[in-house]
């Protein structure tokens, strides 16, 4: 399960993340509009929808290409998420299971957030 960690310590793996992540001296990921990709922003009521069905314990994210990239050698890509609840299945590969409808395109950061 996630924990809550130190804001200097989330600055700082972050920072390394960008730092692992560069290509040519660039991000990997862009936004659409080709400014480095640093993060999503995640509109609240697409999480208290998830989290309204009290079978998800949580919520599955997914990297995805950006559908207005999709096909492109570009380097713009999202996230895609839906509810979790536990896999109950026998015989069961992953421990939770897509439980909802799916979101995507969450706003990318910059503009949208802060670092």
């Amino acid at each position: 399960m996630a924990s809550k960690i130190d804001r200097g310590q989330a600055q700082s793996l972050i920072q390394e993340y960008r730092n692992q992540n560069k290509a040519a001296g660039e991000h990997a990921w862009k936004t659409p509009d080709g400014k480095h990709l640093n993060g999503f922003f995640i509109d609240r009521e697409s999480l208290e929808n998830i989290l309204a069905d009290k079978k998800n314990v949580g919520i599955n994210v997914h990297f995805a290409k950006h559908p207005d990239f999709a096909g492109k050698s570009d380097k713009v890509h999202t996230l895609v998420y839906s509810g979790s609840a536990p896999n109950n299945a026998p015989g069961a590969t992953s421990k939770f299971v897509s439980n909802s409808e799916m979101y995507g395109g969450p706003e990318p950061c910059p503009p949208w957030c802060n670092s």
